[in-house]
């Protein structure tokens, strides 16, 4: 059987730069005023952070939506209304992070096929770039400012395309498969 690599645990400067990458610099304040057992209610999370009850809410179902927070919902039989407890589920992080990068992987590598079976041409004024197909409909003029298109050659484009790829697939299997 072979050995597999050791799972790397994300550390709290990964995870809240993610969180910011993705939802924003606040989404760290209100995982950071969750309970991952008791819960607490936005309202806690309000006065724990001190934001506008309207973001905590907005950032509570962003969380959610990315499986990072869960909730429990009571209904008052008083008032019939209907209280939520919010839970953070950071055990969940190293699956929304590795599914991220590897979404950001797949656009990489179709961007880096495209790349490396196209010939380039863009115009001087760096208006658009355009594969060679497009360029020869437009008669190699530039279709803004009618400038003759030149030919480029991309092959650094596609060696910084390889490199962020190779660096994003040594992250994913870091990161490992729960």
């Amino acid at each position: 059987m072979p050995k597999r690599k050791p799972e790397v645990k994300l550390t709290n400067r990964q995870v809240r730069k993610f969180l910011e990458g993705i939802i924003g610099a606040n989404a760290v304040h209100v995982v950071r005023a969750c309970d991952f057992k008791k819960g607490v209610t936005d309202d806690v999370i309000v006065q724990k952070t001190e934001l506008k009850l309207s973001s905590v809410r907005n950032l509570l179902n962003q969380l959610h939506g990315h499986g990072l927070i869960r909730y429990e919902r009571e209904k008052d039989a008083n008032t019939n209304w209907y209280t939520y407890t919010w839970f953070a589920r950071m055990d969940k992080i190293g699956d929304v992070v590795r599914n991220k990068w590897q979404g950001r992987l797949d656009e990489l590598e179709q961007q880096f096929d495209f790349e490396s079976n196209h010939v380039f041409y863009k115009c001087p004024q760096n208006c658009q770039k355009l594969a060679f197909e497009l360029a020869a409909e437009y008669d190699f003029k530039c279709p803004d400012c009618g400038n003759e298109l030149e030919n480029i050659d991309n092959k650094e484009r596609i060696r910084e395309l390889m490199g962020e790829m190779n660096d994003l697939k040594d992250l994913v299997q870091k990161i490992g498969a729960n």
